[in-house]
């Protein structure tokens, strides 16, 4: 009644008495009016209930589909990683067939991958070629450095198992298990142009006996121009060889292996793969004895 007398005109009814239809008008007007504005309170208050309502239902359904996704998600990256690993133990079979012909223990391959990947690790933290080494970097190096002797499946046992020193003519044919290395993987790098695995295995075939001082072969590549996976494969290279006995030679102990290896500081290596070699040497010793002992092969 209240919101009636402030709408109504302040009639005089004394004085001023309003007729009766002006009257009427009056209130049917103000009735008309609240009636609208109930009619429009009660349709938004439904609407935002209904709104609340789908809203819920819309972030439960989005509750389950994340779920979902992160689950299908979970599912493609297990069978990703059955697949590769299934391929890399393939791969591991292959290559140890052609290392084991000079190779007394089998255990080359994983102690390399394992010394390729530790030094690309300290690489990372010390942030030396930042630019260049990241998780992937030491995941695929340490997978793709298998593939270094691949190319030894085309070297003879005469060669290959010589208990002497190779003549001049040998030497040269030994030098082309990089280039048969290098031209089967090229092969299949064309099939896979995107796969980092497979340029990295390339580069490592190709070029890690080249040296820092340009010395090496096949093309006689030195400093940076040489891959860094070529130069970390080298120094992983060098070093098992050095601790291992082979038909031509003794193995080394420990640090008669890392003496050499200093030497080789600036000529045959990069020096900075040196340097965290000559940090680290420690892990080095001790992957060598570790998967030497045990055999234990590298889960890939």
């Amino acid at each position: 009644m209240n919101e009636l007398n402030r709408r109504l005109p302040a009639f005089d009814f004394a004085l001023n008495m309003p007729r009766p239809d002006e009257y009427l008008q009056l209130l049917f007007d103000y009735f008309a009016d609240q009636n609208d504005n109930d009619i429009q309170n009660a349709l938004v208050s439904e609407l935002m209930t209904r709104y609340a309502d789908v809203s819920k239902q819309l972030e439960e359904k989005n509750r389950i589909l994340e779920v979902y996704n992160e689950r299908l998600e979970e599912l493609v990256q297990d069978k990703v990683k059955e697949i590769s690993a299934s391929q890399m133990a393939t791969i591991h079979s292959l290559v140890k067939s052609a290392e084991t012909r000079d190779d007394d223990t089998g255990a080359h391959i994983e102690r390399t991958s394992t010394y390729c990947k530790l030094i690309a690790e300290k690489l990372r933290e010390t942030g030396t070629y930042r630019d260049s080494v990241d998780d992937t970097f030491a995941d695929n190096i340490e997978k793709a450095s298998p593939l270094h002797d691949i190319g030894k499946v085309g070297i003879t046992d005469a060669i290959l198992l010589k208990p002497g020193r190779l003549s001049s003519d040998e030497f040269e044919t030994m030098k082309t298990h990089v280039m048969v290395g290098y031209e089967t993987l090229t092969n299949i790098e064309q099939q896979y142009t995107e796969n980092v695995f497979i340029r990295i295995g390339i580069e490592i075939s190709r070029y890690h006996h080249e040296k820092w001082d340009g010395s090496g072969y096949l093309d006689g590549l030195s400093g940076e121009s040489i891959p860094l996976s070529a130069r970390i494969m080298a120094l992983s290279d060098v070093y098992d060889a050095l601790r291992s006995e082979r038909l031509y030679k003794d193995a080394f102990p420990h640090e008669k292996a890392l003496e050499i290896i200093k030497e080789g500081h600036g000529n045959h290596f990069d020096p900075s793969l040196v340097d965290v070699f000559t940090e680290y040497n420690h892990l080095f010793r001790d992957i060598y004895d570790n998967l030497t002992n045990t055999q234990v092969s590298i889960t890939p």
